[in-house]
């Protein structure tokens, strides 16, 4: 069986001697086979080995509230200016508002910021923001700005917050995600007497309505109202705030 084996290789390479190869002569060697069956199963079809970059990660989310440039009015503490018509962006991470100007992007720090309401290019009714530190603090401290869900004597307020989640990918073993995730998360709120009070469910939306409470809640079951969703929220808290005007 050796001998034949023997043979037909020396056949190979007689066919193949003026021939084009298709296998480059230092892929054939032996020793090509030897660092194979030596090379660690682990890192097989692991380009880092070779010197070859991975693909690199992605940046998958957003940091600003709305990635879209939507025209603006700005009202500032500083002797109540306005700043009118321009398209703006909300910088969430940094806290930043970006302002697209005919000289280039202009960026406003938040802080000086009292309101702001702007036209979403997607959405007929316009948005209203104010800032946080209008308000009293609970037990967090809260930063930026809030919009304005609904406007009244017990106003709904959201706060947007990001999770930011970094890549956890291991080269060495090939697993884990290159990306960086952004989400962002939603925190409801009312303001009470000045103070901001976190919702989280039914029984909070109840004890924000006090003596009204029997008859939010007779509506809020009428209505079929989901106050997971912004929408059911706010049209308990339209109700509320009707009953209280």
């Amino acid at each position: 069986m050796k001998n034949l084996l023997v043979i037909l290789l020396v056949l190979f390479l007689k066919v193949y001697a003026f021939g084009q190869w298709a296998i480059p002569a230092n892929m054939r060697a032996t020793n090509t086979m030897e660092r194979i069956s030596e090379t660690n199963v682990s890192g097989a079809g692991g380009s880092t080995l070779y010197g070859l970059p991975g693909s690199p990660g992605e940046v998958i989310g957003d940091y600003y509230l709305n990635k879209r440039w939507n025209h603006a009015s700005i009202l500032l503490y500083q002797s109540e200016t306005m700043i009118e018509g321009y398209p703006v962006k909300y910088d969430i991470k940094n806290d930043l508002i970006e302002i697209k100007t005919t000289t280039g992007i202009k960026v406003l720090d938040v802080r000086k910021i009292k309101n702001l309401v702007w036209t979403d290019s997607l959405a007929v009714a316009p948005q209203y923001f104010v800032n946080a530190k209008e308000f009293k603090k609970e037990k967090e401290s809260y930063a930026g700005l809030l919009e304005v869900m609904v406007d009244g004597p017990l106003p709904l307020l959201k706060r947007t917050e990001l999770d930011v989640r970094e890549p956890n990918y291991v080269p060495a073993l090939d697993v884990g995600s290159k990306d960086t995730k952004i989400f962002q998360k939603s925190v409801i709120l009312y303001s009470k007497d000045g103070e901001l009070i976190v919702i989280k469910n039914k029984k909070d939306v109840l004890e924000a309505s006090g003596d009204l409470s029997k008859e939010v809640e007779d509506f809020i079951k009428k209505n079929k109202l989901n106050l997971s969703k912004d929408a059911g929220m706010r049209r308990a808290f339209e109700f509320i705030n009707s009953k209280k005007s």
